[in-house]
């Protein structure tokens, strides 16, 4: 048998392709080139990268995953500093990007830097940074925040920062590298966010999606325009090569290697099931409590819902004032002394309805203790070893729980937006120390991460479905070792119990991610979903109707669930089925 020897071989990027359909098609006229394809496919997926400066010390203040830090050194070594982080919902491209930070700052690569979120996620990519990496960002907000102009490390969400006097302000600055936040929103060229991105003075970029094509392969072109203007050429040539329809919504098939090929040197993707390997994902389970309400709090919800509908009635042509009568139907869901509280103050507001309104606080007198109350207490009380998240979106019902859990002799955490930060650092190390129960606003459904705890209360829900991913993604992510247990409450015949049953249930929302949330909800028929709630529960009485009209509704999420997920699918395996990204071997 010939001893093959291993040539020294010279290949270029727009090669791989190429290289990749002989080994798959075992095409090869010689030994000679047998050995060649072989020595660079070795090169191009086995290449030993460079060590990064930072890589040894990482590992002492936050767990670093293997993927992660291939990534960091791909995109080091490989990207010149301009990449679309692609990685799957969950598998960490805060932590990839923040470990770039880190090590880019170190090295003297970059002086300074500014990182567009949208605004719920900006208090979590500031804390994350801050606690892991040791980077001290600003936001709007801080106290010590002089202007935009006045920062070297900002974070600030992408619709502020693409209005045009901030733009312009921003866009002064040479930036040494900028970082894009859920970036498929940046997959229209003609939206002024897009444009603000794409004329930004910046030396680096990162673009984060796990959902870099949606709809059509347009939308990642566009983002790519952004990383690397002209790599891909003109839409027009782009589109006539890789795709097949004129909605670009199927790939060539003949050029679909070649298209995976090129795509490799602009995105970095790892899937959930190439990291299965050697990371677990636990499960969520959901469990809805539907309780049946005292005859004092049925008669109570009732009156107060009949108030909010009255004023609904006569409100709601005036658009300032639909907020205010959704903010009171929710407090009413809530809690009795959320109720209390919120129509004491709608006396003045009000004063031909001071009678109606003091009728329904007397009824408020009539109730010792919730029914949500006592089942609260059943389900702590079962698993009394087990550390509780509970949240609440009102600070009324907040105290209301501590007070009451309290008394009941358990030892309780509060966290919300008005504690001062060194308040809220005590009582998160005492949650994580020696304290089993956290109740929590919805200030906690941000930046912080609780993977010590597994089960999560729902003691009243949001109406937006992503600020309840918001709250069960902070215990259920990556470093969680135990199933999460979600315990959702609402009232038999109240507005959350149609919620639960009749929509959430039908899109398995305790199941999903916040990616795949923003994907569903993005479009303009749901991204109104409270106010469409609200406006079908004010306008409906009959309890047959309202299923009806709930049920109509659940129907239109599952089937923009099931469409939106085909082509997200489809895409996955045309576009990146070949990436193989996230090697382990070194």
């Amino acid at each position: 048998m010939t001893k093959l020897k291993t040539p020294k071989v010279e290949f270029r990027d727009s090669d791989v392709f190429k290289i990749k359909n002989k080994i798959k098609n075992s095409t090869f006229d010689t030994t000679h080139d047998l050995a060649n394809t072989l020595s660079a496919y070795n090169i191009t997926n086995n290449q030993n990268l460079q060590e990064l400066t930072i890589q040894k010390s990482l590992g002492t203040t936050i767990q670093i995953l293997d993927h992660q830090i291939m990534c960091a050194k791909k995109v080091k070594n490989e990207f010149n500093g301009r990449v679309i982080l692609a990685d799957e919902v969950g598998l960490g491209k805060t932590i990839e990007a923040g470990i770039l930070l880190k090590e880019y700052f170190v090295t003297g690569m970059i002086k300074n830097a500014l990182i567009l979120t949208p605004p719920s996620l900006r208090t979590q990519w500031k804390e994350e940074l801050h606690s892991k990496f040791g980077l001290d960002f600003v936001v709007k907000e801080d106290k010590r925040f002089e202007g935009f102009d006045k920062h070297d490390m900002q974070i600030i969400s992408l619709a502020s920062a693409s209005q045009p006097k901030t733009a312009e302000v921003l866009k002064s600055i040479e930036w040494d590298i900028v970082i894009v936040d859920e970036a498929h929103r940046l997959k229209n060229s003609k939206t002024r966010a897009h444009i603000f991105v794409k004329e930004l003075n910046k030396k680096f970029i990162f673009l984060l999606s796990a959902t870099p094509i949606q709809n059509s392969i347009l939308e990642l072109y566009n983002m790519i325009e952004i990383v690397k203007t002209g790599f891909l050429g003109t839409w027009g040539d782009f589109s006539a090569r890789y795709t097949v329809d004129k909605k670009a919504k199927m790939i060539n098939q003949n050029s679909r290697y070649e298209l995976q090929d090129l795509l490799q040197q602009v995105v970095v993707r790892t899937t959930r099931n190439e990291v299965r390997k050697y990371l677990e994902f636990t499960e969520r389970i959901p469990k809805t409590h539907v309780m049946k309400p005292s005859k004092e709090e049925s008669l109570l919800y009732d009156e107060a819902t009949e108030f909010v509908r009255e004023l609904w009635s006569i409100e709601k042509g005036k658009k300032n004032q639909m907020l205010p009568l959704m903010m009171l139907q929710r407090q009413i869901s809530s809690s009795t002394t959320s109720i209390r509280v919120a129509l004491h103050k709608k006396i003045s507001q009000f004063p031909n309805s001071e009678d109606k309104i003091k009728n329904i606080l007397r009824l408020c007198d009539d109730i010792s203790q919730d029914t949500k109350m006592k089942e609260l207490l059943k389900i702590i009380n079962k698993n009394n070893k087990s550390k509780f998240l509970i949240f609440t979106e009102f600070r009324d019902t907040q105290d209301y729980i501590v007070d009451t859990l309290e008394n009941e002799h358990l030892t309780v955490q509060k966290f919300n937006g008005s504690m001062s930060t060194k308040e809220r650092d005590i009582a998160v190390r005492q949650f994580k120390a020696d304290t089993n129960i956290l109740v929590s606003t919805e200030a906690g459904g941000e930046g912080q991460n609780f993977q010590f705890c597994s089960n999560v209360i729902n003691y009243d829900l949001p109406w937006n479905p992503m600020r309840v991913e918001q709250r069960v993604g902070r215990v259920h992510r990556i470093g969680q070792k135990e199933d999460v247990h979600i315990h959702n409450l609402a009232i038999s015949g109240s507005i959350e119990e149609y919620i639960l049953k009749l929509l959430f249930d039908k899109i398995n929302l305790f199941k999903m991610t916040i990616g795949d949330l923003e994907l569903l909800f993005e479009e303009d028929g749901l991204k109104n979903l409270p106010r469409d709630v609200f406006e079908s529960y004010m306008s409906t009485t009959s309890n047959k109707e309202m299923k009806n009209k709930f049920s109509a509704l659940g129907e239109k999420w599952k089937g923009e669930k099931k469409k939106i997920n085909e082509t997200i699918m489809e895409f996955d395996e045309q576009v990146f089925a070949n990436f193989n990204l996230s090697s382990m071997e070194e």
